[in-house]
């Protein structure tokens, strides 16, 4: 079995490498060993958006993951599931990438914010997707201010993903009230394939 060693590395790293082993030959099953929470997720998440199975092993701190490939049925019904693979052409993608908009006086930054994602949901339209980055983060936590308006566009369809490097650098891991947790991987596919990216 062929092993991919990604320890010591950081997001995305595990998920790329995993990639391109899953490439090179992708009916062969193979370990990925990870030695962080954060690509141990990502991995697992990459591996089954692709329609392969994935189970970790513990040891200590290191993650051993195996993957393997599913039966076809199997595939798409992950696949159909899978928030990273809901990518669509026509489709606009806003990446958040701090908790206020612009710079200056943060008090304002902040409200501005808020009034932005009030004025998003409120607009309705077609789902879309929201990232968020860096201290973005922190908008979909508890106690967020403008968490409201993200159930408001969650209900009405739109995909809403969290950096979980970000989310562990400012200790929040634990504190994600919305969406999904996302990596640089699956957030750069998103980009490529998205009609319009909007960054804030």
């Amino acid at each position: 079995m062929r092993i991919v060693d990604n320890r010591g590395l950081n997001c995305p790293e595990p998920v790329v490498n995993t990639k391109r082993a899953l490439d090179q030959n992708p009916c062969d099953a193979l370990v990925s060993v990870v030695d962080n929470e954060v690509a141990k997720r990502n991995v697992v998440k990459f591996a089954r958006s692709q329609g392969y199975s994935a189970e970790v092993r513990q040891d200590g701190e290191e993650y051993f993951i195996t993957i393997g490939r599913m039966a076809s049925t199997a595939r798409h019904q992950i696949a159909a599931h899978d928030e990273d693979a809901l990518l669509s052409i026509d489709s606009t993608l806003y990446l958040v990438t701090a908790d206020e908009v612009g710079r200056g006086n943060a008090a304002l930054g902040h409200a501005l914010m808020k009034t932005f994602l009030y004025a998003l949901a409120e607009t309705g339209g077609k789902a879309n997707h929201l990232i968020f980055l860096h201290a973005g983060a922190r908008l979909t936590c508890h106690e967020s201010p403008v968490l409201p308006s993200l159930h408001t566009l969650n209900d009405s369809g739109w995909s809403i993903a969290t950096c979980g490097a970000c989310l562990d650098y400012y200790s929040l891991k634990d504190k994600l009230a919305i969406g999904q947790v996302t990596n640089m991987y699956s957030i750069v596919e998103l980009m490529r394939t998205a009609h319009k990216v909007i960054t804030l």
